[in-house]
This record gives structure tokens, C-alpha cells and sequence, in this order.
């Protein structure tokens, strides 16, 4: 018993021999550390101060896939005869829409957020009335390097139009829209025009 006690002495005092050597160790690396720093601060104070720039290019990753041209041309198919909502338009009321003078030009905007100045991101530049598709052909233009991206890459591909309009009940279609006046064109990912459509031009 006594011998197995003055073996675990043994031990102990070798362990703390041990970890002592150990924490000497650390410790002159410790120092040697301090002093090297000391040494670059007080030699830093002989020498004129330095300016380094660091420069990073940032890419996005829709941008790798084509190159961007702002403005960039658009063009779709906005309304066809038919009723999107409310109203019936007739083919014949839309031939006409494209000759009324307040829809040569009108704002390309986001989601009819047509009261924010914001959300205004180019304008429809041109209609023609397609009498192959009974409905209006549209070309304009995006202004916003966002927008612009998101249609070449196919992530917005629809477009809604806000038509003012009189009634007019006809007793073979219903209620149907007259004198059409075109306000805005927008940008939304689902339009009621069930042909509606947006592309690169």
C-alpha cells in the first residue's frame, strides 16, 4: 500500500514537472510574440504611413449570361378581343384604340402603381393593331437595369394594361368597352389578357 502510494507521487510530480515545462514554454513563445510586435510598432514609427486599395469586382449572375444594353427594346401583345375582366372589347374597338392620338405613348410601369413616380421604369412607344391575332401589338422600352434583367431572363414574361373606357351594353356580347384610352402598361407576373405577352425586341 505504501509503495502504491509513493508510485502515484511519483507520478504527480512528474505530470506537474510536465505541465510546468509546458506553460514555460508557451510562455517565452508568449514573449518572444510581445516583442516582436513592440519591434514592428516602434519601427513603424521611423517610416512614412502606406495607403493599400483593395478593388473587387462584383457580377451578377444574370449579367453572365448576356450582356445589358439600357434602354433595353421590348415588345408584346397587350390586349386581344375578348373579355379580361368586366368588359368585352371588340376587335373593331381596338382598331380604333390604335389610332386615338392619347395612345401613342404611355408609361411602362410596375404592378399599376401608377400614382408612384417611382414605378416608372419606360414607356410603350408604339401600337399596331394585328388583325391576325384580333388584338394590339406593342414596342417600347425598359429604362430599369433590374427590369431589364428579369425579362431577359424570362423571370417577368406578362403585362397588364389599364384602359379607360365607356359602357356600352350590346345585346349579343353584354357590357362592352368604347373609345378606348390606354393610361399605363405594367410589368406583372399575371395578367387577365389571356394572350398578353412580353420579349425582348
Amino acid at each position: 500500500m505504501i509503495k502504491m502510494i509513493d508510485r502515484t507521487e511519483d507520478v504527480i510530480n512528474r505530470v506537474n514537472k510536465y505541465l510546468a515545462l509546458v506553460r514555460y514554454g508557451y510562455s517565452s513563445q508568449e514573449k518572444l510574440m510581445r516583442l516582436h510586435v513592440l519591434e514592428d510598432y516602434y519601427e513603424s514609427l521611423d517610416k512614412q504611413a502606406t495607403e493599400e486599395v483593395f478593388s473587387s469586382n462584383m457580377e451578377f449572375a444574370e449579367k453572365l449570361s448576356k450582356n445589358l444594353v439600357l434602354p433595353l427594346k421590348v415588345k408584346g401583345v397587350f390586349l386581344t378581343e375578348g373579355r379580361p375582366q368586366r368588359k368585352y372589347y371588340t376587335a373593331e374597338e381596338l382598331s380604333k384604340a390604335v389610332d386615338n392620338p392619347l395612345n401613342q405613348k404611355f408609361p411602362l410601369m410596375l404592378d399599376h402603381k401608377d400614382n408612384e413616380a417611382a414605378k416608372v421604369i419606360g414607356m410603350v412607344d408604339k401600337i399596331e393593331y394585328d388583325p391576325a391575332i384580333k388584338g394590339i401589338r406593342w414596342w417600347g422600352h425598359i429604362n430599369d437595369e433590374t427590369f431589364a434583367l428579369n425579362v431577359i431572363d424570362k423571370a417577368i414574361k406578362q403585362v397588364s394594361v389599364a384602359v379607360f373606357s365607356s359602357t356600352e351594353f350590346d345585346p349579343r356580347i353584354g357590357i362592352a368597352g368604347k373609345n378606348l384610352t390606354f393610361k399605363e402598361l405594367s410589368l406583372v407576373m399575371d395578367g387577365a389578357e389571356p394572350f398578353n405577352s412580353i420579349e425582348v425586341a
